[in-house]
């Protein structure tokens, strides 16, 4: 859509900073130094990242000290993406699964376990006979510092064959039909998901009134706009995509179109 409206995509361009000229969003600087202007910047980063890393902290609006006052950082995921034989699923399995055998351990890190099975609503997604399992558990990134490469391998590889053998309890017979897995840590979010300590996104410091305190797209910084999970309504899919069609019309509406 974005090309098609003559726009164009940059890939692999990290933004080092958002220009501010008059206290004014006017731009973003890249890791290359490269400068682009424009009449509006919108950040998909979390506010974290946003507020503290692509502008100087020093500056921080109050509106976004107090924010940062009432939410706080949601842990990240240890993720498994794995490709397993078709026969590992009886018939009738069910696209999503949650795995939690002690209740007193579901917000522990490693304590929930969530599944997801995509090629379960579409078979064209892996190559016939098998299917696609993502699954998930909640970690901080405190749990993943302070390895050499050879222990944070290790530890990868020992966590993941913890979680998939913890699946064979639904799954019989998963770890023979393992075909293949990749395996992504907290600071896998990090790293290339550019997101503040790997975080899914803002939870409250303690119980809000409604959705109402999660800021909308415009921010203190004239021309600059937030949009993602940082901004109402909040994490997940539907939420995300909705603060994306409300930041396009807020913009399009500021800019007098």
């Amino acid at each position: 859509g974005l090309e098609n409206a003559g726009g164009e995509i940059r890939y692999q361009a990290r933004v080092k900073e958002i220009i501010l000229e008059n206290c004014r969003a006017v731009g973003v600087r890249l890791t290359s130094g490269e400068e682009y202007r424009a009449k509006r910047v919108i950040s998909n980063s979390t506010r974290w990242d946003t507020f503290e890393k692509l502008l100087p902290k020093s500056q921080m609006p109050a509106s976004e000290k107090r924010w940062q006052q009432r939410y706080q950082k949601s842990p990240s995921f240890l993720s498994l993406h794995l490709g397993v034989e078709a026969s590992v699923l009886p018939p009738g399995t069910e696209c999503h699964h949650i795995l939690l055998e002690d209740w007193s351990q579901m917000e522990a890190s490693g304590g929930t376990i969530f599944v997801s099975i995509p090629t379960l609503l579409d078979g064209n997604l892996a190559p016939e006979g098998y299917h696609i399992i993502h699954t998930f558990t909640p970690y901080t990134i405190d749990s993943w510092q302070g390895f050499s490469s050879q222990e944070y391998e290790a530890k990868k590889e020992a966590a993941a064959w913890e979680i998939i053998d913890r699946l064979e309890a639904i799954f019989p017979g998963l770890d023979a039909g393992l075909d293949y897995m990749e395996v992504g840590t907290p600071r896998t979010h990090r790293r290339f998901l550019g997101r503040e300590d790997g975080t899914y996104g803002p939870i409250p410091q303690r119980k809000l009134m409604g959705l109402l305190g999660m800021p909308f797209n415009r921010t203190s910084i004239p021309g600059l706009y937030c949009v993602g999970d940082s901004t109402f309504p909040g994490q997940g899919l539907n939420a995300v995509a909705f603060s994306g069609f409300a930041c396009a019309h807020r913009v399009a509406t500021d800019l007098g179109f």
